[in-house]
Formats: C-alpha cells, structure tokens, sequence
C-alpha cells in the first residue's frame, strides 16, 4: 500500500484553439455553442434541433463553464420499408469537434423550444423543451428535461460479463431525460424500428455496460452504459489546478436489443478536431452491428464512447413508439487524505479485500489505483482502477471495504487509496 496518485492525462487543445485551427485550414468553423441550454443548478447540456449535444457544462461556484461531455451525445434509427433496409442513420447532420457531416437525411419540422404556450415546467420546476424532426418515412419528436432524482441515482461500474459483487456510483442529483418517440408518417407498415443512443466524453478513458439493479431513485433506469474519466481544471476560487474524477451515464429502463464500449477515434490518429474519427462506436451503430463489448480500456486512455440500442418493433401507419434515455454526470475531486488500511485474501484466495478507516472523521467515499509495480527511479504510472466501488463495512463504523477481483492472473500490484470530495 502506498499514498499517492498517478498523474493524469493532460488535456488536449482547448476549443479555442481548435475555432483557430479551422479557420487557419480555411474549413467552415460550426459554432462551438450551437444547441439550446437545458440547465439544472448543477450542470446544463446544450441540445440542437435533433437531439444532438457537444457541450455538456458545470455550474457549479469554481467550475463554472468546465466541460463535461465535450464530446457526442447523438441518437439514430434504423428500420425497414417495403423496398429494404434504411440505415441506421443519424438525426443530427452535422456534428461537431471533430467536424464531420453525418448520413442523415432528416430535417427541422419544428425547432426545439418550449412544448406549449407560456413556458410551462416539470413538477420540479424545470422547463420542458420539445423538437421535432421528419425524413420521408419517420416523424420523430424528442422531448427534453432536466429531472430532479433529490439524492442522485446509481451508475452502475461492473462489467456486466463479470460475476464480481456489483458497485455503482452515485450521480449528480440533476438528471437529463429525453424521450424519443417515432412515428409512422407513411401509409405502409415499417418494420424492425430499431433507436440508436451514442455518448462520448473526450476525457472519458473506459466504458461500462452494466445491468444489476442497485435500487434507488429511478431504480427502474437499471441499464446503464457509464464512461469514467480524469481530467485537471482550475478551481477559480482558489486558483489552483485539481484533479478531477468525471462520470457520464446513459441509463435506459428497458433491457437494451445491444450495446458497445468502444473508441470514437484513435490518440494520435484521427484529430478529433475535423473528419469523420476513421474507428469506433459510431460505425458500428451505423452497420448496425453493436458487438455486446461490456468493457473497454483502452491503453491510450482516451477517445473512449458507448452507444446502447432499443427495438421499437413495427410500426403500422402513424402508429408511434418511444423510448426514454437518461444522462446523468458526476464529478469528484481527487486528493490523499490520511486513512488506516488493512488487506487480506478472501477465503478462496479469489478477491483481494481492502479496508480503509479515515484517520479524520467524516469522509466516506474513496478511489482506488493501482501499478503494476513501484519503481523509485521513475514516477509510478497509477492507474485508477474503475470498478472498484468502496462499501461501506456493515459490522464498523466509519470502515469502508474495496472487493477487488484477482480473476487468477497473479500479476503483482501495488495499490494507494483515494479520498473523494466534492469539487
């Protein structure tokens, strides 16, 4: 047991820098701001006409304007019609950073605003926004909100393949829900209507697909694809650099047809800032050939994305069906706090359990990293390991208990417990 942590990544060029770069290239820049805000005191994701989002923002005092999603939050359908298959193809035409122009052939019958006459608002006070956009098969109206969950919900973090005990995490009280409702315009039947969700962070380094019920607030949203990630922002009320520990969690409450964790682009490779990423998730929504990979880590530690789809079954004409998707984030802030540490293997040698007691009263949540080994001529490369959520001990107060999996490997590694707060 040590106590430090692994460096981050560093973050890549600000979007800023990126405008510049399009401009200098002599490419039309969209506008880094494009979609409407739909705000919770905690955080707000900007929505366009099809449902798309590139901005996910904190709003919270010392991180305001701090991205969260700064990647993909996109939706696409695919189904069947007297003369074949059509797509999958995506609602949103143009996407942004990267800057590539989609397969969709939708367009805006009615731009996203307000659903009715004076603004009105949810039962938590929130307004409810509403779009509407039509190709020549399918209407599709999408319905946006922000959702007080009064607590938070649970983002579920073990592989779904794996029979380790499960662990989720704990979100943001404030809850995205967007309810995606096709309609049959045509007056023949449509088959096979598939709906396609996509999520993408661009500091997001592994994916998560898990389904155990953990309970709680909107228990029933129990299929969750998480992606977790790090990043350094700069709390402006002290001025100082801190390490944050970031979580965006797509979460349907339907079993999903398929899903994938996978890239949105290679580091190194595609530029993430112009051009269609040459690998990853988005294609294979697009092929329509999710490949059920419940666990991505890729080495690079970045680019990582997941996307989830539903069967809405056939639809006769202007017959309808629909889905709800919810989008929760969550966000701690990494430090070393002093705690006592015991390790033992469990009975069959199968788990490595680690308990942690705060030396300091009143912390209760905790990470954990790991390295492969402990080097004193170079820095330790810690890697946070994602699954490992900490419980706390039913039988001691204030003790909290790590189960982490050995899965027989036998590989030796060195572990440093986190504290987790609130930023």
């Amino acid at each position: 047991m040590v106590g430090r942590m692994g460096a981050p990544n560093e973050r890549t060029s600000s979007r800023l820098t990126c405008a510049l770069c399009l401009l200098v290239a002599g490419t039309a820049c969209a506008d880094p701001l494009a979609g409407t805000p739909v705000s919770s005191p905690t955080w707000e994701i900007h929505i366009t006409d099809y449902g798309y989002a590139d901005f996910a923002l904190d709003r919270r005092p010392g991180f305001v304007g701090r991205e969260y999603l700064s990647g993909e939050w996109a939706t696409a359908v695919g189904y069947g019609t007297a003369r074949g298959a059509v797509g999958p193809i995506w609602l949103q035409p143009h996407w942004m950073y990267p800057d590539w122009v989609s397969n969709s052939d939708f367009g805006v019958e009615e731009p996203i605003g307000p659903v009715g006459r004076g603004a009105p608002t949810n039962a938590w006070g929130f307004p409810i926004f509403r779009s509407v956009v039509t190709n020549r098969h399918l209407q599709i109206v999408l319905t946006y909100e922000m959702v007080d969950s009064g607590t938070g919900i649970a983002a579920g973090i073990v592989p779904r393949s794996q029979p380790w005990p499960g662990r989720f995490l704990w979100t943001d009280r404030y809850v995205f829900r967007q309810t995606v409702k096709v309609v049959n315009r045509t007056e023949a039947s449509i088959q096979g209507v598939r709906l396609f969700q996509f999520v993408h962070g661009l500091e997001s380094a592994c994916a998560t697909y898990d389904d155990r019920d953990y309970g709680g607030p909107l228990g029933e949203f129990r299929y969750d694809l998480t992606l977790q990630g790090r990043s350094v922002a700069r709390d402006t009320r002290t001025g100082l650099n801190v390490v944050l520990h970031d979580v965006l969690t797509l979460h349907l409450d339907r079993a999903p047809a398929a899903w994938e964790g996978g890239y949105f682009g290679r580091l190194n490779v595609d530029s993430h800032v112009q051009g269609k990423p040459t690998v990853g998730v988005h294609w294979s929504v697009e092929t329509n050939a999710l490949n059920g990979v419940d666990w991505f880590d890729p080495p690079e530690g970045r680019y990582v994305s997941g996307a989830v789809a539903v069967d809405l079954g056939d639809l006769g004409a202007g017959q309808s069906a629909a889905q709800t998707f919810l989008l929760t984030v969550a966000s701690w802030r990494i430090s070393m706090r002093p705690v006592r540490i015991q390790a033992a293997l469990s009975w069959d040698g199968s788990c490595l359990m680690i308990a942690v007691e705060p030396i300091v009263p009143g912390w209760s949540r905790f990470g954990l990293a790991w390295a492969a080994s402990l080097d004193r001529a170079t820095e330790v490369p810690w890697r946070p390991l994602w699954w490992a959520g900490c419980e706390p001990v039913p039988a001691r107060a204030n003790c909290f208990q790590f189960e982490v999996p050995l899965n027989g490997r036998g590989m030796p590694r060195f572990y440093c417990v986190e504290t987790w707060e609130s930023p």
